[in-house]
């Protein structure tokens, strides 16, 4: 198996099943070197006016030698969104976003991920674009100033994200020109949107951060895309393998174990 440290991030996506201290210690036992640390309760708790006090995490993870590469706010349970068309729900849902760059700094991660979700079906999707380039104008800004990359992510187009199509993020990204604006692949949405990593590469080279896998399939599937050997220094995503999220002891065997390098 070639060396997988520094290369996958898995994410703690069983956290409302397990304590911080055991999903660092079954990451470390598995191999697995670095973390995108969901920000959520049970774990965490940020609105537009509160940052939860457990910075404690990060000495959590120094135990165990893991790296906490990127939080991600909790775009589907977190009540507030980049979508929201409301003036002053739209305001609180910057100031939480911010307030989440700032937990960031906290725990050393120096890159917020997020997808973009909430968007009213029977509401103008055009006002709904604008709103999300204000706010993401906002939040990229502030990121920059204190050190924090954004990376933005598509999703499938059978879930519930505002952007599936890389065509959506490219006019997003000219609207935003900020080198601290960056992209993740949602790697099963861009199979359903019928696009390819070249075609990504070619749009944002040097800006796509990650690739984010649903499954091992979905994984095994990118090894043999033109292309993939592009993304090898990027970061890989694997947030959660269903089969496995109630059983994380199995975490090696079902990740690591299976991945044919």
């Amino acid at each position: 198996m070639r060396e997988l440290k520094g290369r996958v991030v898995c994410s703690n996506v069983h956290y409302f099943y397990y304590d911080t201290e055991f999903f660092f210690q079954s990451i470390a036992e598995a191999g697995g070197m670095q973390v995108e640390f969901y920000l959520g309760t049970p774990h965490i708790f940020i609105d537009y006016a509160v940052i939860d006090d457990f910075t404690g995490v990060k000495g959590v993870a120094d135990k165990y030698g893991v790296k906490i590469a990127a939080v991600h706010p909790e775009t589907l349970s977190f009540r507030y969104g980049l979508c929201y068309l409301d003036d002053e729900w739209s305001k609180k849902s910057v100031m939480a976003y911010k307030n989440c760059i700032e937990y960031a700094l906290k725990i050393g991660a120096p890159q917020l991920n997020t997808n973009v979700t909430g968007a009213f079906r029977d509401k103008n999707q055009q006002d709904i674009f604008q709103r999300v380039v204000k706010n993401l104008n906002e939040i990229v800004a502030y990121g920059k100033e204190r050190g924090v990359t954004i990376a933005v992510e598509t999703e499938s187009p059978n879930y519930e994200g505002f952007f599936t199509k890389l065509s959506e993020v490219k006019l997003l990204s000219d609207y935003i020109e900020d080198e601290n604006l960056v992209f993740n692949i949602n790697y099963d949405g861009m199979i359903a949107a019928g696009e390819t990593l070249k075609q990504w590469a070619g749009m944002f080279p040097g800006r796509v951060e990650g690739i984010r896998f649903s499954d091992l399939e979905d994984y095994e599937s990118f090894q043999s895309e033109p292309g993939a050997d592009t993304f090898d220094h990027r970061l890989l995503f694997f947030p959660r393998d269903e089969r496995y999220l109630d059983r994380p002891q199995d975490f090696d065997r079902a990740l690591f174990g299976r991945l044919k390098m």
